[in-house]
């Protein structure tokens, strides 16, 4: 039988640290592992809402909701006091007055606070049980709103009069407020933004004083919000609208078309003439007319003029504000005369229309007219011309010249070539009319000679050629 024996190698120094070394890098990842699961374990509880501002009266919930690893819910606190505790193989269980709790599922427990007063606002807190790692737990803090906000304000009973408005909340607890202002556009008046924490009922004011452009709707919006691990939540928010009664004022009157009436001017019979005024509540209207000694009254907003000659048409605006009526007037002087044309709104024909058309006919019509005698003139300038032409061709015997009858005109020569009499020189112009002929001649002892080019009419240029030369 033969045995084999393997002798095993001693363990070395280096060989020794190392396990060593391993050993401690185990150990510390281990205590760290330990020590992270400790401050963040996978197992607790969550609270829902982690926040909530509630009007006074109401009733408010929240939910407490254990997680992996967590055996039940095990009781809420309002500020370090028990005010439920659930029950186990000790005790049935407790609930503190003015609280009810639904404990139906031991891992989601709601706790409800039935009449929400001041005596209820702080932090509630959640604990959940666990074997291994004790209580872990959440929180949710709960405000109140002693009263429902209010915005409230005076009225403007005469234009230095502005309207004071003021918006207001009543808290208790911690919560970011944001109080705004606006006017009907969305533009922020006047803003408010705070960060509040009592224990005690404070009122918050947003005043607000109109300026002389009063409007009739003015809104105010409130808003709480909890900022809690740094997201900013509403937790409650409002929007109120005041309406601002004001008396009348900017009271104006004025004709429909100013081309057909003006004040302190002439108006034609039949124009229109508006009031218009600015009040809250919305104003009514009513027109009286001073008219030859006599007084007449409309009620309404849009009067016709109806009587011809000196008036004086009167526009008054009212409202009523509290039982109170508030008017203002405002006149306008006229002197009516009949309409030659009735005005467009009443059915008839568009005047100035009419009077566009009518001359913008007319200006053509009379450009139209000068350009025809334009051409006109010039055409006769030309056939003047033509005649003075025929008038020069008349020639006359002592001034005879070429190789056949040959007689001198008035101011130049006509000459039968050919027994074709159809040479001339125009006078100023030295122009000769021959047909298809070469022209030689003489003049003041001056040879000319052209050839006659029938493009241009059978008219051509004499050449100068020289003294004593024949072409």
């Amino acid at each position: 039988m033969i045995y084999s024996f393997r002798a095993s190698r001693p363990i070395g120094g280096n060989q020794q640290r190392r396990q060593r070394a391993m050993a401690t890098q185990s150990a510390a990842i281990f205590v760290v592992f330990i020590f992270l699961y400790q401050a963040n374990p996978v197992f607790g509880c969550t609270v829902t809402p982690s926040a909530a501002a509630v009007l006074a009266g109401n009733s408010v919930s929240v939910t407490c909701t254990s997680i992996a690893g967590v055996e039940y819910v095990n009781q809420w606190r309002r500020q370090n006091a028990n005010i439920y505790i659930a029950p186990n193989r000790i005790t049935n269980g407790s609930v503190a007055d003015g609280y009810s709790v639904d404990d139906s599922n031991p891992k989601i427990v709601t706790l409800t606070v039935k009449n929400v007063s001041i005596q209820y606002i702080g932090n509630y807190e959640c604990f959940c049980i666990n074997l291994e790692s004790g209580q872990p737990k959440d929180s949710a803090y709960i405000s109140v709103i002693e009263t429902e906000p209010r915005f409230i304000g005076t009225d403007s009973l005469s234009s230095d009069d502005p309207a004071n408005l003021t918006c207001s909340l009543e808290f208790a607890g911690s919560a970011n407020l944001l109080m705004q202002i606006t006017n009907s556009a969305g533009d922020v008046l006047k803003k408010l933004n705070q960060k509040i924490t009592t224990n005690v009922s404070q009122q918050f004011d947003l005043p607000y004083t109109t300026s002389s452009a009063i409007e009739k709707m003015y809104f105010c919006h409130i808003s709480l919000s909890d900022d809690g691990n740094d997201q900013k939540t509403t937790i409650f928010s409002r929007n109120l609208t005041r309406t601002v009664q004001f008396s009348v004022r900017n009271v104006s009157i004025a004709p429909e078309s100013p081309e057909r009436c003006q004040s302190g001017g002439f108006c034609q019979k039949d124009s229109v003439i508006l009031c218009k005024a600015e009040g809250s509540p919305e104003p009514t209207y009513s027109f009286t007319i001073y008219y030859n000694g006599t007084t007449e009254r409309s009620p309404t907003a849009k009067y016709t003029v109806k009587y011809v000659g000196q008036q004086v048409i009167q526009c008054t605006a009212s409202n009523v504000i509290s039982g109170v009526v508030y008017s203002n007037s405002i006149s306008f002087t006229t002197n009516v005369t009949e309409a030659s044309i009735t005005s467009n709104s009443a059915g008839g024909p568009n005047v100035p229309l009419i009077v566009g058309l009518v001359v913008g006919l007319g200006g053509g019509l009379l450009i139209l007219i000068i350009i025809l005698i334009l051409i006109y003139f010039k055409r006769q300038k030309r056939r003047t011309a033509c005649c003075n032409l025929e008038q020069s061709s008349e020639a006359k015997p002592e001034d005879a010249i070429g190789t056949k009858d040959s007689t001198k005109g008035n101011k130049g020569n006509n000459t039968n070539i050919n027994g074709q009499t159809n040479l001339a020189a125009i006078s100023g112009d030295e122009r000769v009319l021959v047909d298809n002929a070469l022209y030689s001649g003489a003049k003041g002892g001056v040879t000319y000679s052209t050839a006659i080019d029938p493009s241009d009419g059978g008219y051509a240029a004499i050449n100068e050629l020289g003294t004593n030369r024949k072409g």
